[in-house]
């Protein structure tokens, strides 16, 4: 065989490798990770009274078998077909308004909208189902002071 055939399959033996462990890659998920934006970084006028909520992946995924499309969707919020390790975008890079307009105040692309709706509402789904009609109290926290701890000074 020519010596010059021989380096091409090699080196594109190599490429095939290099592109198969990147798509392989994706995104590394945290078991627990701090639901924390930038956009929340940049306080102006005084400092947070609550921490930023811990948020575990492994509990709702595996402990509660919550799958993965549950939160994340698409643009039209359309639940998307991923699993663990799969590269998705987090919350704050589609909803990444910061500060509520007193026009839409519901604005769903308002960070702080969005996670409360799809929070909030899952767990008094999950109480109104485990019998509690108005869903507040059972399993799910479903009131501030469960996940947003206060700042201890």
């Amino acid at each position: 065989m020519n010596k010059r055939f021989i380096t091409l399959l090699l080196a594109a033996g190599i490429a095939v490798i290099f592109v198969a462990t990147a798509l392989h890659a994706g995104t590394e998920v945290k078991d627990t990770f701090t639901m924390e934006t930038d956009g929340y970084k940049k306080r102006k006028k005084a400092p947070p009274k609550f921490n930023f909520v811990e948020f575990s992946h492994k509990t709702h995924a595996t402990d509660y078998k919550i799958s993965c499309g549950e939160c994340h969707h698409d643009k039209d919020g359309k639940a998307l077909d991923i699993k663990m390790g799969d590269d998705v975008k987090g919350c704050g890079e589609c909803h990444n308004k910061f500060k509520k307009d007193k026009k839409n105040k519901k604005d769903i692309m308002v960070h702080e909208n969005a996670m409360h709706g799809n929070c909030i509402s899952c767990h008094k789904e999950i109480n109104i189902k485990a019998g509690d009609p108005k869903g507040r109290k059972g399993p799910a926290p479903a009131s501030c002071g469960k996940c947003h701890t206060k700042i201890k000074k």
